[in-house]
């Protein structure tokens, strides 16, 4: 029977492994992993083995991960073993021989005159594959330097451009919550986001409240948006005609989360408008009665 692992490879790079449960493999382990095209060595992070894997589905996931993080290729990486004494040895002398390849990249990129930065580099445990991640403002023609790396470093190179997002996630850091990025912990893929999600969970528009260390819209903002949505419907809409125990008006703006809208008065007589707080079992909204005209019906809104 196999099971699913979770394993961590390098920075903005993890595989989701089977293994079968003869290894008894728990989280820490030090693991070898055959992929479709050589060998690649990591730790494992989260076992999943409460329950037998289901290889259709992990086959489908893969094929819909994010590109530009993705290195393993098609085929679900296997867990061949724990990591020996040899395979450490041979893991440390890669480390040493990936700064020196490091530094004939960042020189070759200096002579094609290439506009592009790298930001992580990865040499697969069979040293057979030599991964190069980098960003750019625009498209970037490496064919060139591709072909000048393979012939100098003896090695099958892989350029892969990645956008600020998959460039945050791969780097790492803190956001403003003081937990560490979402990308860099567990998000697998990137959801679309809009500004329509801050609007209806009543965020400031400032693109620095709502903007992530990459630049682009928060992540989170899509955790909550259906929960908001559901408050939503049980709440009057911005803009409604109401009657409250201090006279009619109109409301202005509603908080999803305490229940509470602002309603701004009608003035009678002399009297300014004024906007006051109430709960929204307090109102009761206006609705359209048969001939058009409005009239007023206790509920909690449209």
């Amino acid at each position: 029977m196999k099971y699913c692992y979770d394993v961590y490879v390098a920075p903005g790079v993890r595989y989701e492994c089977l293994a079968d449960d003869s290894l008894h493999l728990k989280k820490g382990d030090e693991v070898i992993i055959q992929c479709e095209r050589y060998e690649d060595c990591g730790a494992v992070l989260r076992c999943h083995d409460r329950e037998a894997a289901n290889e259709a589905r992990l086959t489908l996931e893969l094929e819909n991960a994010e590109k530009g993080r993705r290195i393993q290729g098609q085929v679900i990486p296997i867990i061949l073993r724990r990591s020996t004494l040899v395979d450490k040895g041979k893991i440390h002398e890669n480390a040493v021989r990936s700064k020196i390849m490091m530094k004939t990249v960042l020189q070759k990129i200096q002579e094609h005159r290439l506009e592009m930065k790298i930001v992580n580099t990865h040499a697969v445990f069979d040293m057979s594959l030599f991964v190069i991640q980098f960003t750019a403002e625009g498209r970037v023609d490496f064919r060139e330097l591709l072909r000048d790396l393979s012939k100098v470093l003896h090695v099958r190179v892989e350029l892969r451009q990645i956008g600020v997002r998959d460039e945050a996630a791969i780097q790492g850091g803190l956001g403003c919550c003081g937990r560490p990025f979402c990308c860099a912990l567990f998000l697998r893929d990137f959801q679309s986001i809009n500004v329509r999600l801050a609007k209806e969970q009543g965020l400031s528009l400032n693109p620095s409240n709502i903007s992530g260390t990459c630049g682009r819209l928060k992540c989170c903002l899509r955790y909550e948006a259906e929960g908001y949505k559901e408050m939503l419907k049980t709440l009057p809409r911005v803009g409604a005609r109401c009657d409250t125990p201090d006279g009619p008006g109109k409301i202005i703006d509603l908080n999803p989360l305490t229940r509470r809208v602002r309603v701004v008065l009608t003035p009678t007589g002399n009297e300014a408008a004024r906007a006051v707080d109430l709960g929204a079992d307090e109102i009761t909204v206006r609705k359209a009665g048969p001939g058009g005209k409005p009239h007023s019906e206790a509920g909690e809104g449209e």
